[in-house]
C-alpha cells in the first residue's frame, strides 16, 4: 500500500550544509541495523582464490599508504581488474572481480579499526554518479579520492529540506536515474504532497559516519537502493562462481 509522507531534514543531520544541525547523542546506530542496511548492497572487489581482497599502495603528498579498492558498479572493477592484468599477471592469474554486500566491506573495516591497521577500504563512485551529482573534477580521474553520491528526495520549506517518504521509509538512492523514477512515479500518486519535491545529494561516507555516532528515528528510517545495474552485475558474477561441493 502507498502511504507518502514528509519529514524533516533536521531528523536526517547528513546533507549539510544545506542547513544547521542541532548537536546530536553519540549513540550509535545498534550494529546489527546497520549491517542490515548496507547487507542489500553489492559491491565490487578484486579478490584471489582464498577470498582475499587486492591490496594496492597509493603515495600522497609523499605518504605510502595501504588501500583496498571497492567499487560501486561492475564495469569500473572491470577495467581496473584489465590494469591488474598488464602490471601484474601473475597476480591476476588468481583473481578476479568478485561481488560483496557492503556490509561486510563494513564489517571487515571495522576489525582493521580494531587492530589499528594501516590498510583502508577506499570505495570508487562511477564517473557518471559524479557526473550527476555535479561534483565532477574535469577531466575525470579514476584514481582520484570522490565521495559516493547518494541521491535522496527533498522538499524546501520555509528555508529547511525534509525528505520525502513512502511507506515511513526514506530511500536512499546510488543511481539519480531511479530516484527520478522514484520521484515521478510518487508524484503521479500525491502530487499536491510533492509537487516541489526535487533530487539532493547525499554522501555515503556522511551516512556511515552518521550510523556510528547518531541513533534517532529519521535515520532508523533510511534505506539504500543499489543500481539495478549493480544488483544485476552480482547476480551474474555470483552465477557464474564454481558451485562449492556438498560436504558428506
Amino acid at each position: 500500500m502507498f502511504k507518502s509522507s514528509i519529514v524533516s531534514m533536521a531528523l536526517l543531520g547528513t546533507i549539510a550544509p544545506l542547513i544547521a544541525i542541532a548537536p546530536q547523542p553519540a549513540q550509535a546506530l545498534p550494529e546489527a541495523q546497520i549491517i542490515d542496511k548496507l547487507q542489500k548492497v553489492p559491491v565490487f572487489t578484486i579478490a584471489n582464490n582464498t577470498g582475499n581482497f587486492l591490496q594496492q599502495s597509493v603515495t600522497a603528498a609523499g605518504k605510502t599508504r595501504t588501500i583496498i579498492p571497492v567499487f560501486m558498479e561492475a564495469k569500473d572493477a572491470d577495467g581496473f581488474f584489465d590494469k591488474l592484468k598488464k602490471a601484474r599477471p601473475e597476480q591476476a592469474k588468481v583473481a578476479k572481480v568478485t561481488p560483496v554486500p557492503l556490509s561486510e566491506i563494513y564489517k571487515l573495516q571495522m576489525e582493521l579499526q580494531k587492530k589499528s591497521s594501516e590498510v583502508n577500504f577506499i570505495f570508487f563512485p562511477t564517473e557518471q554518479q559524479l557526473k550527476n551529482a555535479q561534483i565532477l573534477k574535469k577531466p575525470y580521474q579514476a584514481n582520484a579520492l570522490y565521495p559516493v553520491p547518494l541521491f535522496m528526495i527533498a522538499i524546501e520549506q520555509n528555508g529547511k529540506f525534509s525528505t520525502v517518504q513512502e511507506n515511513n521509509l526514506t530511500p536512499l538512492f546510488l543511481s539519480k536515474n531511479q530516484a527520478q523514477q522514484w520521484l515521478d512515479r510518487v508524484k503521479k500518486k500525491d502530487a499536491k504532497l510533492v509537487a516541489k519535491a526535487q533530487i539532493k545529494v547525499n554522501y555515503l561516507h556522511v551516512v556511515m559516519a552518521d550510523f556510528k555516532t547518531k541513533n534517532y528515528a529519521g535515520q532508523q528510517q533510511l534505506v539504500f537502493v543499489p543500481s539495478l545495474e549493480s544488483i544485476d552485475s552480482a547476480r551474474k558474477l555470483q552465477a557464474a562462481q564454481p558451485k562449492t561441493p556438498a560436504k558428506k
